[in-house]
């Protein structure tokens, strides 16, 4: 289902290619794999001057909860750092649709593995203005949904707050064969 990077619905900003790419690989091998696929975002603050020891321990636990709770987790995070200097992280999460369609659990499983690895750290819900969780089925013919998703997670991809960033930007989970 791979589609053409150049036909991603993305917000209207400049976009880093790379992420881009990343995301569409992540999200299109995640439907080819899952009849319906769960898709939001958490955003992840740190506390201050502890980002890259917290966010490496805060992902691979959170990731492992996903994972024993059979939601089969998928991701992309980007790092992004504000004119404040405190850094974050944007998260787009693929999970198992046949297991969940509510961002609660998984809002809950990020906030308590965070407040276990550093107090102090904060979860975002990403829902101003707009829903969090979308749901897309494989063979909908109707597109709405994975087009909504796009732009959603196209977010992640935005070269603004990326600039001064020292190292690696942007972390994905492994893609996985087709079962």
């Amino acid at each position: 289902m791979q589609h053409d990077i150049s036909s991603f619905y993305t917000l209207n900003m400049p976009m880093n290619r790379k992420i881009l790419n990343a995301l569409n690989k992540i999200m299109t091998n995640y439907i080819d794999n899952h009849s319906k696929t769960w898709v939001q975002r958490i955003d992840v603050t740190p506390p201050k001057g502890m980002a890259q020891e917290v966010i490496s321990d805060f992902n691979h636990r959170f990731i492992e909860c996903e994972k024993k709770q059979g939601f089969d987790p998928a991701y992309v995070m980007a790092r992004e750092i504000k004119k404040d200097g405190t850094i974050h992280y944007h998260m787009a999460l693929f999970l198992n649709g046949q297991k969940t369609e509510s961002t609660y659990t998984h809002f809950e499983n990020a906030k308590r593995i965070l407040n276990n690895v550093a107090s102090g750290g904060q979860i975002n819900y990403c829902n101003d203005g707009h829903p969090n969780g979308i749901m897309i089925r494989r063979n909908d013919p109707d597109l709405t949904n994975l087009h909504a998703v796009q732009q959603q997670i196209s977010y992640l991809a935005k070269t603004e707050q990326k600039e001064n960033v020292k190292g690696k930007t942007f972390f994905t989970s492994q893609i996985k064969k087709k079962s």
